[in-house]
């Protein structure tokens, strides 16, 4: 009997230790589904493309290293976006110990390009494959051995999307140099293409972050916002004649060609130094004396975004446009701003270096006026003193033009301010300098600086708003406002300042 007894107690406790168990197994299993849908809930969500693919085209690498792709799609339906993308998987193996992972194959440079139906090149890129490396997704698996790694890579990345200008068939050309074999530090690749794929797809949902970097890609050209026509001169022609066509066309340049061809530009600026500062008349000079040359020109297929950061490497404001050595446009920062205006931050970035004067008690400096934040800016309430450069560089109403051209050349400056007995009274421009003294065929030494000074000037308090200034300028279509203070010239403000830190501004310039 005991032992009957003991036996069911024993059992008894047995399936209750299994019913506690399988409850902890229960609520542990439980635990672990929750935990799983509640992560892939809120984990990010990784961004794909999307869209319907409309074309794939398999490539195959040549015996000359390059893989060339070519074909036509065609846009049925009206779209925003149209992504192009490029799909490829390889296998490779490297010799080496201590493998890292690493893309394995070295891509040289690519060149796509996409043309409608008529062969008008809607889009061309020509740039480093390389720049693309750090974007591909890459999968790779495989085996170590023997101080060799096999590996198979596969993934994709976005080169463009961009914006079809209507319906119908469009052409597309791949061409991309690759080498399979290189070598690195310390160990050498051999690799294999298995599938090199270039793929469309339309109605493409943008996709941001770091996982498919693309860039949208404006199909807009110079031809689309050039200035035409364009009035060119002659190399031979003088200088008298440039400023007569600036002042009669309210141009800030002359075009000037040689044999026909465009040869050289000259702007106001250049009139207003590389004459003045010689004290020579403009019935003594011909353009070839002063124009800039060799000219740096661009082609009217060229994009807009092309464009912009040539403009931005050469420090220029204009480029002429030349097609087949004929020039048929100009296109300038003006231009571009009143298509894109979203360029006016690399056109006029935050930071800017002034070269000031010392003038009635400032010592002579190079004052690095850098634009900083400050409470009232926050809160939309920026003064013209928290953006206005300074010191301002003066001259007295009876100084000589010869003394103001120097003034801009030696400090890089577009405009000296003019006092009467130390108080404000006027203003004198690249402009002035080139249509006031040039157009009348005199001698820089020969005018005083009230003789064509702008009177009376235009001031502006340094505790105005700038929202202020910016309706004031776009107003009187000026550049630039002195900035008086107690009667004394303090400061000046112009475009470029309001543009740096308020650029939402340039639509009141330029639209």
């Amino acid at each position: 009997t005991y032992l009957f007894s003991y036996s069911i107690v024993k059992a008894n406790n047995i399936q209750g230790i299994e019913k506690t168990m399988d409850l902890r197994r229960g609520v542990l299993f439980t635990i672990i589904i929750g935990f799983l849908v509640v992560y892939g809930f809120f984990k990010p969500k990784r961004e794909t493309a999307s869209g319907r693919e409309v074309a794939r085209f398999e490539g195959s690498k040549k015996k000359n290293g390059r893989i060339k792709i070519s074909g036509s799609f065609e846009i049925t339906t009206p779209q925003k976006w149209c992504r192009i993308g490029v799909i490829f998987r390889f296998s490779e193996t490297v010799k080496w110990y201590d493998y890292e992972p690493s893309l394995g194959v070295q891509f040289n440079k690519y060149r796509l390009s996409i043309t409608d139906k008529q062969g008008n090149c809607l889009f061309r890129e020509d740039r480093s494959f390389m720049e693309f490396i750090s974007l591909f997704t890459t999968a790779y698996t495989g085996k170590q051995y023997l101080g060799k790694y096999t590996a198979t890579h596969k993934g994709d990345v976005a080169i463009l999307e961009f914006i079809p200008p209507g319906l119908g068939n469009y052409e597309l050309d791949f061409d991309l140099a690759a080498d399979e074999e290189f070598f690195e530090t310390g160990h050498k690749r051999t690799t294999i293409f298995q599938k090199f794929a270039l793929y469309v797809c339309d109605g493409i949902k943008p996709l941001v972050g770091t996982e498919y970097p693309h860039k949208r890609v404006d199909l807009m050209q110079v031809r689309d916002i050039m200035t035409r026509p364009i009035i060119a001169e002659d190399e031979a022609a003088l200088v008298t004649k440039i400023a007569k066509d600036m002042a009669e066309l309210g141009i800030g340049c002359v075009v000037i060609t040689k044999e026909g061809k465009p040869a050289g530009i000259i702007t106001e600026r250049d009139l207003a130094l590389k004459v003045l500062l010689k004290d020579r008349k403009a019935s003594e000079v011909q353009a070839q004396e002063i124009m800039s040359s060799p000219l740096i020109t661009i082609a009217p297929e060229t994009s807009v975004e092309a464009a912009c950061e040539l403009v931005v490497k050469n420090g220029m404001k204009r480029l002429p446009v030349v097609e087949n050595d004929a020039l048929i446009g100009i296109v300038s920062v003006r231009n571009m701003l009143t298509k894109k205006s979203e360029y006016v931050k690399i056109f006029y970035p935050e930071v800017r270096v002034l070269a000031s004067k010392g003038k009635q008690g400032v010592s002579s400096v190079v004052s690095y006026f850098l634009f900083k934040t400050d409470k009232r800016g926050e809160k939309g309430k920026m003064q013209v003193r928290d953006i206005m450069t300074h010191p301002i560089i003066t001259e007295d109403e009876d100084t000589l033009v010869t003394k103001i051209a120097k003034d801009m050349d030696e400090f890089g400056i577009g405009s000296v301010a003019i006092t009467k007995e130390g108080g404000p009274v006027g203003i004198i421009t690249e402009r002035d300098l080139a249509l006031k003294v040039l157009l009348k065929n005199r001698k820089a030494s020969e005018v005083e600086s009230k003789e064509i000074m702008a009177f009376p000037v235009i001031t502006i308090g340094p505790e105005v708003p700038i929202d202020e200034v910016c309706r004031l300028l776009a107003e009187k279509r000026i550049k630039r406002l002195p900035v008086v203070e107690n009667g004394v010239f303090v400061g000046i403000v112009s475009i470029r300042d309001l543009l740096a830190r308020k650029p939402e501004c340039v639509k009141g310039f330029y639209f």
